[in-house]
C-alpha cells in the first residue's frame, strides 16, 4: 500500500494492465509499452476481455477498494481501532502528506481511471465492434471512473479531473473544483444507466459487473451527497420498487453471500475464496490476535435487542481483554466463496430515500423507510416525530446498518456537517482540517500545479 505513483507511472501501469488482461484470452503481439488500440478493441471478445481487465485494475486484492477504504476511514471516524500503532495517524487524525496508506487511495483510483479512459478512447476508435457494444463498454468504463472519482473527491476534496490518456497533459493538471468533478460523475452515471443492461447477464447472474441498477444506486447516493433530494428519492425508489430483482434478506447472516437478494453490486474473490477485507479485520485464526476492534462508542450505539449486533459482531478474549470486532464477513476458508465483498446493497437505498424524504418534510415516508430496517433487526418503529429528530434517527440507522462498510460513517459526518461536533467530542486530537486527507507529497513533488489541502505541510 505504501508504494507511491506519479501520473506518469499510472499511465504506464494502466497500459500494462490492459495488456495483461487481454493476454488471458488473446495473444497480443506488439510491444507491451504501447496502447494497442486496434488489437485490443478489434472484436467483441477482445473488448469483453479488456473490460474484465478494468475490474482487475479497479480492485486488485491488496488494493484500496478491497479493504483500506473501509478500514482506514472507519479508524479515522469513530468506528474502528487498530490493535497496534500502524494506523495511529488515522486514529488520531494526524495523517502526514508522506503517508503511503493515505496516498494509496489516490494512486489506486487514478490507475483505474487511466484504464477506463483508455477503454473509452479505444472503443471510440475501433471499427470492428458494433455501436451497441461501444456504448456498453463505454458505459462500464464511465461507471468505474465515476465510482473512483466519488471516493477521490470525498477523501481529498478538489482533485485533478483526468478524462484522457494524454500523459503530458495529465502530469501538469491542477485540481478541479469538487462541484465540477461531481458534474462529471453525474454525467458518467447517467450514461451508464442508459447504456448498461438491466439484468446481470453480463456476469452470468452474479452481481459483480456494472449494470443499470448498479449505476442507479450510485446515482442515488451522489444526488443525496449533493442535496438533490427529489432526484435522490426518485432513483432510490426505482430500485426499491424493482422487487423482481431486489429484496431485503430476512436472514442477516446471508446479507453478504453471493446469492444475497439485497446485494446490488459485489466483487469476486480471488483464488483464495474469501474476501480480502475478512482477512484484514478478523482475528488471526491461529493466534487469535485481534487486528481491528470496534470502538466503545460504536458498541454503545447498538440498541438493546438489535439483531445486527449479534449477527455482525463477534468477541474474542486475548490476554485477558475482550475485543469485539467486525463480523459481517466471517469466512477465511480457502476456496469456500461463501461471501462476496459487497459494495452496494438495498438498505442504503432505503436510507437514502428516508433522508431525502425527511429533507422534503415527508416525515411519515422517512419513518416507514427506516422502520423497515429496524423491524428486520428486531427493533420497534422509530419514534422520531419532526424533521430534526428524524435526520438524527436516520444518522443512527446509517451508523448501525452500514457500520465499517466503505467509509460510510466518515463520509456521512462530513457531508452532514456534523464531523467537528461528533469527532471533536470523541477525540481530543481532532482538528477540522483532518476532514480531508492530504494530497500525496510524491504527487506534488512531480506536479507543481497540485496544491495541498489546508492544515498540511
Amino acid at each position: 500500500m505504501k508504494t507511491e505513483y506519479t501520473f506518469k507511472l499510472i499511465a504506464a501501469i494502466g497500459i500494462v494492465l490492459l495488456f495483461v488482461s487481454c493476454k488471458k484470452i488473446i495473444d497480443v503481439g506488439p510491444s507491451k509499452t504501447e496502447l494497442l488500440t486496434t488489437t485490443v478493441f478489434k472484436d467483441s471478445s477482445t473488448v469483453q476481455s479488456t473490460l474484465a481487465g478494468l475490474y482487475e485494475s479497479f480492485a486488485p486484492q491488496a488494493g484500496s477498494y478491497r479493504n483500506s477504504i473501509s478500514t482506514l476511514l472507519a479508524v479515522s471516524a469513530d468506528e474502528l481501532q487498530y490493535n497496534g500503532n500502524d494506523f495511529a495517524a488515522f486514529e488520531n487524525n494526524a495523517v502526514l502528506s508522506t503517508d503511503g496508506n493515505a496516498a494509496a487511495i489516490w494512486e489506486d483510483s487514478y490507475k483505474a481511471i487511466y484504464v477506463a479512459n483508455a477503454i473509452l478512447e479505444g472503443v471510440a476508435g475501433s471499427e470492428g465492434i458494433s455501436q451497441s457494444l461501444k456504448n456498453q463498454a463505454s458505459a462500464e468504463a464511465k461507471f468505474i471512473r465515476a465510482f473512483c472519482y466519488f471516493y477521490l473527491v470525498n477523501v481529498y476534496g478538489d482533485v485533478p479531473l483526468v478524462l484522457r490518456t494524454d500523459v503530458a497533459q495529465n502530469t501538469n493538471m491542477g485540481r478541479a473544483a469538487t462541484a465540477e468533478v461531481y458534474t462529471q460523475i453525474v454525467e458518467d452515471l447517467k450514461f451508464a444507466q442508459l447504456n448498461l443492461p438491466s439484468d446481470y447477464s453480463n456476469s452470468d447472474g452474479s452481481r459483480t459487473r456494472a449494470n443499470k441498477w448498479i449505476a442507479t444506486a450510485m446515482l442515488a447516493r451522489v444526488y443525496l451527497y449533493n442535496r438533490n433530494w427529489p432526484e435522490a428519492e426518485a432513483e432510490a425508489t426505482s430500485i426499491i420498487s424493482n422487487t423482481s430483482q431486489f429484496a431485503l434478506s430476512p436472514d442477516l447472516n446471508n446479507v453478504f453471500s453471493p446469492t444475497s437478494s439485497e446485494a446490488i453490486w459485489q466483487l469476486y474473490n480471488d483464488n483464495s475464496g474469501y474476501t480480502w477485507y475478512a482477512s484484514e479485520v478478523l482475528p488471526n485464526p491461529v493466534t487469535q490476535v485481534p487486528t481491528y476492534f470496534l470502538t466503545s462508542s460504536l458498541l454503545s450505539a447498538f440498541e438493546e435487542g438489535d439483531k445486527r449486533k449479534a449477527a455482525w459482531t463477534a468477541t474474542t478474549d486475548y490476554s485477558g481483554t475482550a475485543y469485539t470486532y467486525p463480523y459481517k464477513y466471517q469466512s477465511l476458508i480457502s476456496g469456500a466463496n461463501t461471501e462476496y465483498y459487497t459494495i452496494l446493497r438495498m438498505p442504503e437505498q432505503f436510507l437514502i430515500r428516508a433522508e431525502a424524504r425527511a429533507q422534503q418534510n415527508n416525515i411519515q415516508g422517512a419513518r416507514e423507510d427506516i422502520s423497515i430496517l429496524r423491524n428486520r433487526a428486531g427493533l420497534r418503529n422509530t419514534t422520531a416525530a419532526d424533521k430534526d429528530a428524524m435526520l438524527l434517527a436516520i444518522e443512527q440507522e446509517r451508523r448501525i446498518e452500514l457500520n465499517t462498510e466503505w467509509g460510510h460513517r466518515w463520509l456521512d459526518l462530513k457531508r452532514t456537517g456534523r464531523i467537528n461536533t461528533v469527532l471533536g467530542a470523541a477525540k481530543p486530537t481532532w482538528k477540522p482540517s483532518a476532514a480531508l486527507f492530504p494530497v500525496p507529497n510524491a504527487q506534488r513533488t512531480l506536479n507543481r500545479n497540485l496544491t495541498q489541502n489546508p492544515g498540511y505541510n
